[in-house]
């Protein structure tokens, strides 16, 4: 092969090598230079991200939503970053805002357990509260990318609180029969467990609930106080005032537990049906009643109180009644008394709950 053709291909390839090298070269300080740009891009949305935490702790709600959709504007797939953004918004109760940020994460991945708790809290700011039940569910099940069995307990007891206050009571029962398997045994959460028990309207779960409590801690005032309170649902006004006793031994300054305490006795006083009591007794008790309704009654204006049923009433606390008599007037009177009862709640309405009245109480024990 002629020298000249030969020094040719060398040159070309040499060439080639050299081009080759500063593309390659090129290339390197490119990718170091948008290395460097990211880098910084990734620093300024940690800073704004920093910044609005900061807000966030300190009430300035709209502020620290401003600096979240500042770093979002530079990483625009960020998950965290759209949640902090919900979270700002919802707790400035810029709902539609916060629906709308939440929603396009949901849309990415709507199994995202984070993400369908916080629209689950915006849906029930709104009041849309069949709709945030939804998404609570959502988030129970979901996908959870840190502690899953943690957070998805943490959300169980949120949604239990929330059918709690809505008075939902066949819901809060459903939701508490597997918190209760799945919760921890410390006597805290059990205690917690028994009192919504008490607020689904089962207590007889919670008296199981409570017991088991104090075969745990015997001295636990909670738990006296939370069976107390079991035994009174269910009308067994003798074992609550025990248990309310058990529990203002323990906290002798705990006026809450002494108003109770002073009720079942009010209760146990005036109830007419108590085991062993002799005929005199009941019959003194039906007159109390009687008194305590027409008196009830009397709150009212006069001229809307029935006369014939005043002066039934007047009539049965003057009359002097032989002692062969005491059991069929006892009856007479219980019937008065829930005549009066029933027509002082037409007039007046109840001034005290019913749940804390002791004739309202007594009376619908008499009913059972």
């Amino acid at each position: 092969m002629p020298r000249r053709t030969l020094l040719s291909g060398t040159s070309f390839i040499g060439t080639f090598v050299l081009i080759f090298i500063a593309l390659a070269t090129l290339f390197a300080i490119d990718t170091f230079l948008v290395r460097i740009e990211r880098a910084e891009d990734q620093a300024e949305a940690s800073r704004l991200v920093a910044e609005g935490r900061e807000m966030t702790q300190v009430g300035r709600y709209t502020d620290a939503a401003e600096r979240f959709k500042d770093a979002i504007s530079i990483e625009r797939d960020n998950r965290d970053y759209r949640l902090a953004l919900a979270d700002a918004l919802l707790a400035a109760k810029n709902y539609t805002d916060a629906e709308s940020a939440l929603g396009d994460l949901l849309q990415k991945d709507s199994t995202d357990g984070d993400a369908n708790l916080a629209m689950a809290r915006v849906l029930v700011g709104e009041t849309k509260i069949a709709e945030g039940i939804s998404f609570y569910h959502r988030a129970i099940y979901g996908q959870w990318r840190n502690d899953a069995a943690q957070n998805r307990l943490k959300v169980r007891f949120e949604l239990v609180d929330l059918l709690a206050r809505q008075n939902a009571k066949e819901e809060l029962l459903a939701e508490l029969l597997p918190l209760q398997d799945e919760a921890s045994a410390d006597l805290q959460t059990r205690t917690r467990i028994g009192e919504l028990f008490l607020s689904a309207g089962s207590p007889a779960r919670a008296a199981d609930v409570f017991q088991d409590i104090l075969r745990r801690d015997s001295q636990n005032a909670e738990a006296y106080s939370g069976l107390g309170e079991a035994e009174f649902a269910r009308g067994n006004y003798q074992p609550a005032r025990t248990d309310f006793l058990n529990a203002s031994r323990l906290k002798p300054d705990d006026e809450a537990i002494r108003r109770r305490l002073e009720l079942c006795e009010q209760i146990m006083s005036l109830d007419p049906t108590r085991r062993g009591l002799a005929s005199k007794e009941r019959y003194q008790r039906s007159l109390k009643l009687v008194a305590l309704a027409l008196d009830e009654m009397n709150r009212c204006s006069r001229t809307s109180a029935p006369q014939e049923l005043v002066d039934s009433a007047n009539k049965a606390l003057k009359a002097r009644v032989a002692e062969f008599r005491q059991n069929a007037a006892t009856e007479d009177n219980l019937d008065l008394t829930e005549q009066l009862w029933q027509a002082r709640g037409k007039d007046c309405g109840a001034s005290t709950p019913a749940s804390d009245n002791a004739l309202a109480l007594v009376l619908a024990k008499i009913a059972q």
